[in-house]
């Protein structure tokens, strides 16, 4: 047998094992071994640090650059973003020219983006700055940042956390004061995150919405939905108002002037000079400048879900109107403002749009106003009227106990209903509503500054627009005629008013039930005298011009009484001239002259004494004109 090798093979393995386990340490020479404690250093350099700071460069408190507060602006820690924000407002107090010039785009670029901070102290901070801001640059050169705005505003209207949500408000309030553009330029994106703010859609494939509740907020669900609904209404008057300042904006051409008329194609200047990307973004996607339009329909259908959840089924006594409490008044003021506002706008753009009348005629919208109407008309109760009413603050409020504005208002609409569909509650409608304008004409101070305007617009539709409409009744339609003339000389009201009333008056000649009337006969008769007064404008001149060709017998007949008067005064006579057909007051009295062109049955003697006068205010062509034609009229 042969030798067994294992026991050489396991010589070796330990040989081996213990070859590995001896270490081998090498000494440094006697003499160097010591720690080595050197290292080598490489400087960190930054360039921005090094530069020398101009002292002409605005610092704030701190010291601190505008470039450097930007950056803080994007700093972790919420202390340090709040009071670089708060440093950046002081700095642009003081130094807002070197900012706008300089840094005006990093500046509104970080500011827009803390609209979303998590913070809200931040965010109150943002409120402050952005007031600033806005007061102190122009339009012009915040135009090109409204994006930056926009989108982080409108992020903020639905965002998820409810406390960035409600400061969206804050936001937004910023720009509806300042009036800056935003709103009206970006109101179409703009309009339904409102919705959002209080509803949701009840399915992805209609536009239809139901009302949500405010669940997790300090604020109660009727406190949110004024917030949102007196910013909406806000939204909508600067829509409106924007799109009449357009119209407005038309340029007009005199013949007798210029026999030329340059034609310019305005859409090639705006795209040339607007730096806003909006306008470019409205050629591409059409369908945006309708979104109102798209929306309407909804908003009808909101404000009958949250009137119902304030205000009473029914009232208490049926011959007494309603009263409200704070909330419900706060409510019933933005529904019908906005309604109001809604329905001049579809008055607007009915021609372009005709399905926008569905808005109002529609099954929700009849039974909305009908329930409106059963309650009319409102009042607020005595027990809150001394109550603070912060939601509407920042906007026309109503501090009116009787609630004069929002009942004038809902007369109005019901009446422009009333006459564009035919409703079963016509009679009993307007029994109410000639019942609350005599009220309105007879009572002391229930008409002021605040809702005349509104209140001429009804008289203007019972007298003059649809007076056809109260045939279906049996409202006697002289008596508020009667005392609209005794409203119309015992009320204490602005100039412009009590023209817009005047003419209304003057208008009433056409109608041939209502100028029958005696007492508007000597009201008639009256207006001679006007023309015997220090003073008169060019306006009623216009006016009592177009009352003598129609042939005014009243009229013209009181002024061929007193024509001696009239011509004797007419040197004196104190013009004021607001119109720019007139080009001075020698042309009012001129018109003042034609108006003895329509009297009739002149004596020979009234006849040469006419025309004596008459020959010293206008030329010698007009006058022989004038005589030709009187000595026709000579009995």
């Amino acid at each position: 047998m042969g030798k067994n090798h294992r026991h050489k093979k396991n010589l070796k393995a330990d040989k081996a094992k213990v070859k590995l386990k001896q270490t081998k340490t090498k000494f440094l020479p006697k003499g160097l071994n010591e720690t080595k404690a050197t290292f080598k250093i490489k400087p960190i350099v930054l360039a921005e640090q090094l530069k020398e700071r101009s002292n002409e460069a605005p610092l704030s408190k701190r010291k601190l650059d505008v470039k450097d507060l930007c950056n803080r602006m994007q700093h972790y820690n919420e202390n340090v973003r709040r009071s670089a924000c708060e440093d950046l407002t002081d700095m642009f107090r003081q130094y807002s020219e070197d900012i706008i010039r300089d840094n005006l785009d990093d500046v509104i670029l970080n500011i827009s983006n803390l609209m979303q901070d998590r913070d809200r102290k931040v965010r109150n901070a943002v409120v402050k700055a952005l007031n600033i801001i806005l007061e102190l640059t122009d339009n012009e050169k915040l135009e090109p940042f409204f994006k930056y705005f926009s989108v982080n505003m409108r992020c903020a209207m639905t965002h998820i956390d409810q406390g960035i949500q409600e400061d969206s408000l804050k936001f937004l309030d910023c720009f509806l004061v300042r009036n800056c553009g935003l709103v009206a330029n970006t109101s179409n994106k703009l309009l339904p995150d409102f919705f959002t703010l209080i509803s949701r859609l009840k399915n992805e494939s209609s536009l239809g919405r139901t009302l949500t509740l405010n669940l997790g907020s300090k604020i109660t669900t009727v406190s949110w939905r004024i917030k949102v609904l007196s910013r909406l209404h806000a939204v909508l008057e600067l829509i409106l108002e924007n799109n009449k300042r357009d119209i407005d904006s038309n340029v007009d051409y005199d013949a007798n002037e210029s026999n030329t008329f340059p034609i310019y194609k305005n859409h090639f200047y705006e795209a040339l000079t607007n730096p806003s990307l909006e306008y470019w973004e409205s050629l591409e996607d059409d369908t945006c400048k309708n979104t109102l339009d798209i929306h309407l329909s909804t908003l009808i259908p909101i404000f009958h879900d949250i009137s119902m959840e304030v205000l009473p089924d029914k009232k208490v006594y049926v011959h007494e109107g309603t009263c409200l409490n704070e909330e419900s008044l706060a409510i019933l003021w933005s529904i019908v403002n906005t309604m109001y506002l809604l329905w001049k706008y579809v008055e607007k753009n009915q021609s372009a749009n005709p399905n926008l009348m569905k808005v109002f005629t529609s099954d929700e919208a009849t039974t909305f106003l009908g329930h409106l109407m059963k309650l009319f008309p409102y009042s607020q109760n005595e027990n809150t009227i001394n109550t603070a009413k912060s939601a509407l603050k920042l906007f026309d409020t109503n501090l009116d106990p009787n609630c004069v504005k929002e009942n004038i208002m809902l007369c109005y609409i019901c009446f422009v209903l009333h006459a564009n569909i035919a409703r079963d509650t016509i009679k009993k409608d307007l029994v109410i509503i000639s019942s609350y304008i005599n009220k309105c004409l007879l009572t002391k101070n229930y008409i002021n500054q605040h809702n005349i305007q509104y209140f001429i617009e009804v008289l203007r539709l019972c007298l003059l627009e649809k007076s056809h409409l109260w045939k279906k009744t049996r409202v006697d339609v002289k008596k508020i005629l009667e005392n609209v003339l005794v409203f119309y000389h015992s009320v204490s009201i602005g100039e412009k008013q009590r023209m817009k009333l005047f003419k209304i008056l003057a208008d009433l000649l056409d109608n041939p039930y209502l100028s029958k009337s005696s007492q508007y006969q000597s009201w008639l008769a009256s207006l001679a005298e006007l023309l015997c007064k220090p003073q008169i404008s060019d306006t009623t001149v216009e006016t009592l011009l177009e009352l003598a060709r129609k042939n005014c017998s009243p009229f013209l007949s009181a002024v061929k009484s007193n024509f001696v008067r009239i011509l004797d005064n007419l040197d004196s006579l104190n013009i004021v001239v607001t119109k720019k057909s007139y080009k001075d007051e020698a042309a009012v009295k001129r018109e003042i002259v034609y108006i003895f062109y329509y009297l009739r049955e002149l004596s020979s003697k009234e006849f040469k004494m006419l025309i004596i006068m008459i020959s010293k205010h206008v030329s010698e062509e007009d006058c022989q004109l004038i005589k030709g034609y009187l000595q026709k009229q000579i009995c």
